[in-house]
């Protein structure tokens, strides 16, 4: 066969269709336990949570999760990793649709009342996504562990600093209420995510925490709560 009959080759950065389609799959299988695993921790906390019953959400097999993650608790750090993309993935869209991009969790653009506020209501919008978030964080925080060693190392420090510098300017130059920038923290957090930690409780209560005016209501509470009477997004 001559130079210009030979078939042409595929280049060697492009893998095989039957490779990529096996590669789509194992990362199908590895977000669907995550996903499952978010949903486990959850509601079981790490102890009473088990790799069984995480595979059956998933609706695979338990040993793809040997295949996935090295052990159960780096399944659980991959998978609160997973919750905290989903987050500021959500903050993000819900900030660059509806007004102002607030700021990220690495973001040292100078903080102003506008920017602050549409992170305010992005995040009471991304937490009603997500109650899986502050559900594991009320079941890790409450005890020393290694894992809310990591946690904090790995995600919470970051956004801490991030709020608590930002409020410290507002407070500063009187945009926002007078209120320490710890107990500003704690409170705008608890403030934002009991509704949909409690989303059962609140359905029992006649409340559907999930509906769109429910969150923009809540969203509002808090902008006048802590940054004053002003609409300030």
């Amino acid at each position: 066969m001559s130079t210009a009959e030979r078939a042409p080759t595929r280049p060697s950065h492009q893998p095989a269709p039957h490779l990529r389609r096996r590669q789509a799959r194992a990362d199908a299988t590895r977000t669907a336990l995550l996903d499952a695993a978010l949903t486990e921790f959850a509601a079981n906390g790490f102890e009473g949570t088990s790799t069984r019953a995480i595979a059956e959400r998933a609706g695979t097999h338990q040993p793809q999760i040997n295949y996935h993650f090295d052990s159960k608790d780096a399944l659980w750090r991959a998978a609160v990793d997973h919750l905290f993309d989903r987050l500021d993935e959500a903050m993000r869209s819900h900030q660059t649709t509806d007004g102002p991009e607030g700021p990220g969790p690495d973001d040292v653009t100078p903080v102003t009342r506008e920017s602050f506020a549409a992170m305010i209501r992005a995040f009471v919008r991304a937490v009603a996504e997500l109650p899986e978030l502050n559900r594991i964080m009320v079941l890790e925080a409450t005890m020393d562990s290694s894992r809310l060693a990591w946690i904090v190392d790995h995600h919470t420090t970051a956004r801490y600093r991030l709020l608590t510098t930002q409020w410290s300017e507002l407070r500063a130059a009187g945009a926002v209420r007078d209120i320490d920038p710890a107990v500003a923290y704690y409170s705008l957090i608890g403030a934002a995510s009991l509704a949909y930690v409690n989303a059962p409780e609140a359905r029992l209560l006649g409340q559907d925490t999930s509906e769109a005016s429910f969150i923009e209501s809540h969203a509002d509470a808090l902008l006048s709560m802590f940054l004053g009477e002003e609409d300030a997004a």
